[in-house]
């Protein structure tokens, strides 16, 4: 038997994250630089997605469903899109509809992310390793975060890869299963008239 158009986007959608899940934690190039996105596992772990049958004006269920991908993080948009700089743009970051707008982040914000990655701080001048004490992780924490707002921050694009990774394989069969309902839809009408 041939699954209904629900069960392929549930499979869909379940196969879309779990890729996602695999692109935040994979090694990649972007904007010429190797990134790992998935610092603490918090985005990876918010991915989901919800399926919902479409409704017409009058609230009946209408032909079709809304498959969307969602995240429980607030960053989660601005790290699939990216972020325009307040002065330049990474070129991944060029069609995001986000931009920033002051010349650095707001405080802690930065200091979170280092306290979870194992940075070691260089003294501006010497270029040597120095303590890692709480004044010059605040200032490295300044200087990051003035780096993000005034050029930006790339675009990730771990659900829009996983999409296109998961069409060719996962496609056809929703395909198919469109076709399906739609066949099964006119024979209903056609023995109701």
């Amino acid at each position: 038997m041939i699954p209904t158009t629900k069960q392929e986007l549930q499979k869909f959608g379940t196969r879309v994250v779990k890729l996602a899940r695999i692109n935040l934690g994979a090694s990649k190039m972007i904007d010429g630089k190797k990134r790992v996105t998935n610092n603490s596992g918090a985005l990876s772990s918010s991915l989901g997605f919800s399926l919902k049958q479409k409704r017409s004006s009058g609230g009946k269920f209408a032909s079709g469903f809304d498959l969307e991908f969602t995240s429980s993080e607030d960053y989660a948009a601005f790290m699939e899109q990216g972020v325009k700089g307040s002065e330049s743009t990474k070129p991944s970051a060029k069609n995001s509809p986000f931009r920033f707008k002051s010349q650095n982040l707001p405080k802690g914000v930065i200091m979170k992310w280092i306290e979870t990655k194992p940075i070691k701080l260089r003294d501006m001048g010497t270029g040597q390793f120095k303590k890692n004490t709480e004044s010059a992780k605040k200032t490295q924490a300044f200087l990051i975060g003035r780096g993000i707002a005034t050029k930006g921050l790339s675009a990730r694009n771990y659900f829009k890869d996983a999409i296109e990774k998961a069409i060719p394989k996962d496609g056809t069969d929703v395909a198919l299963a469109m076709a399906n309902d739609f066949i099964k839809q006119i024979i209903k009408e056609i023995k109701l008239n």
